[in-house]
């Protein structure tokens, strides 16, 4: 273990190199991120998460300081050992992350184990070797999954994982899991879709997700304001601006609940843009159906009215004739 300071309050330099230029590996900042990496290990051993995440993350800012140092002969293999030291520490910060539930930083974490934490990413950052990178994927799928419902994007990492890692059982039936997850979270999807296309009547008048284009032109359908009472039966008249009653309507399961489902939408187009495109898509071409057989009805026309007379008249010549038989 590393003593900055001596008995007597001064520096401790013993470990720094006084000769001149020197390998990176061999720099005192170098030794102090090997040493918070393996205080990091024993307190992830013991379950001390928030601890750890301190130990690896002081690790990371040595290791960055160490790139500004001076005095030090840099090769391949020093950088090489600073990349590897640097991946480490974040994939091991993502575990910690996943244990206390932080699921933004552990799959942040787990993505900058595999790419480094440049912007944009560099590719000499890559240096995990293929189990521990499937490591880093299955990791940022558990994040997605369990932080977010993110099943599409979980089963993307774990088929990635797979290809690092391809006999890993446990891996396999983690895809087979995640496969079913993100079916039943697809046909319930489908299913609030086709509740909010029949309940919403913003969604039936082409508001929120789409263009006036789509909206249905108003014509003979739209309800007339009533100006004169009129007559419901005998004795019983209706005045014009009266309220009707509701018909009380039970509890459902099946009720939408519009507030959420355009919360879950606005997730969707800021998570996973190219599965809200799809969702879209799909939406769009069923009002354009239901608009399509609206506007088939509309002209065809109203009922007329001399028909309906008609019709009845029929009936009650009918009824008449039986009972002359």
């Amino acid at each position: 273990q590393i003593t900055p300071l001596m008995q007597d309050g001064s520096l401790d330099t013993s470990g720094d190199f006084k000769g001149g230029p020197h390998p990176a590996e061999e720099d005192t900042l170098f030794k102090m991120a090997v040493e918070n990496r393996e205080g990091g290990n024993k307190m992830v051993a013991k379950g001390e998460y928030e601890m750890a995440i301190g130990r690896y993350s002081e690790m990371i800012m040595q290791l960055r300081a160490l790139e500004n140092e001076v005095g030090i002969e840099w090769t391949d293999a020093g950088h090489l050992a600073v990349r590897q030291q640097r991946a480490s520490a974040y994939l091991n910060l993502s575990l910690c992350f996943l244990k206390t539930e932080q699921w933004t930083h552990a799959s942040n974490t787990a993505t900058r184990a595999m790419q480094g934490d440049k912007d944009p990413p560099d590719p000499k950052e890559d240096v995990l070797a293929p189990d521990k990178k499937a490591k880093a994927l299955f990791r940022r799928a558990q994040a997605q999954s369990k932080g977010f419902g993110n099943y599409a994007k979980a089963l993307d990492d774990l088929k990635q994982a797979l290809v690092h890692t391809p006999d890993d059982g446990s891996l396999k039936s983690e895809i087979a899991r995640m496969e079913k997850a993100t079916s039943k979270a697809a046909k319930e999807a489908d299913k609030k879709l086709a509740g909010f296309l029949t309940s919403s009547k913003k969604v039936k008048n082409g508001e929120g997700l789409f263009d006036d284009s789509l909206r249905p032109e108003e014509g003979w359908k739209a309800k007339p304001v009533k100006s004169e009472p009129m007559k419901m039966s005998e004795g019983l008249w209706l005045m014009p601006g009266a309220e009707e009653k509701k018909e009380d309507v039970p509890p459902s399961d099946d009720k939408v609940d519009f507030e959420e489902l355009s919360r879950e939408l606005n997730e969707m187009k800021e998570d996973n843009p190219e599965e809200y495109l799809k969702l879209r898509e799909k939406v769009q071409k069923k009002l354009e159906e239901e608009i399509a057989e609206m506007e088939k009805k509309d002209a065809a026309g109203p009922p007329s009215e001399e028909a309906s007379g008609d019709a009845k008249d029929g009936e009650h010549a009918t009824e008449e004739a039986a009972k002359e038989g």
